[in-house]
């Protein structure tokens, strides 16, 4: 049963990440600096391994799959703080000029990312793993 549950949450969790990172990458959110579209690059590949690892069964791997979702959650962090930070205001440092108003909502994909994450590691560190027996 813990088995299903951790591999749908692999999937959701690599897939979400994705998805949020392309955004970024895409610079849906309006112009913005170069350390925003790597971030956005990071997290697409960081995504695109985890659902990578979910493919290999060994027991092994649960514990580079906490490794790795850890570094996930890690992520999320600072772009919670920003979008709450800079909640109201423009986010463009001015180099081009965007009239786009950054607000707490879209932080919501990065805190089920973090939500989901910790899910995904208490349910893989629950599983008898050969790193942690």
């Amino acid at each position: 049963m813990m088995g299903r549950i951790s591999a749908k949450l692999e999937v959701v969790v690599g897939l979400l990440t994705i998805l949020t990172g392309l955004l970024y990458l895409f610079r849906v959110f309006g112009p913005s600096e170069s350390e925003v579209v790597t971030w956005g690059i990071l997290a697409v590949i960081l995504g695109g391994v985890i659902v990578l690892l979910r493919t290999n069964k060994y027991k092994l791997t649960n514990g580079i799959k906490m490794i790795f979702v850890f570094l996930l959650v890690l992520l999320q962090i600072p772009a919670i703080i920003l979008w709450f930070l800079f909640n109201g205001s423009g986010i463009s440092d001015g180099t081009p000029q965007s009239n786009f108003v950054a607000h707490w909502i879209f932080a919501l994909p990065h805190m089920m990312i973090v939500f989901l994450g910790i899910l995904l590691i208490v349910s893989l560190f629950k599983r008898n793993t050969a790193i942690f027996n």
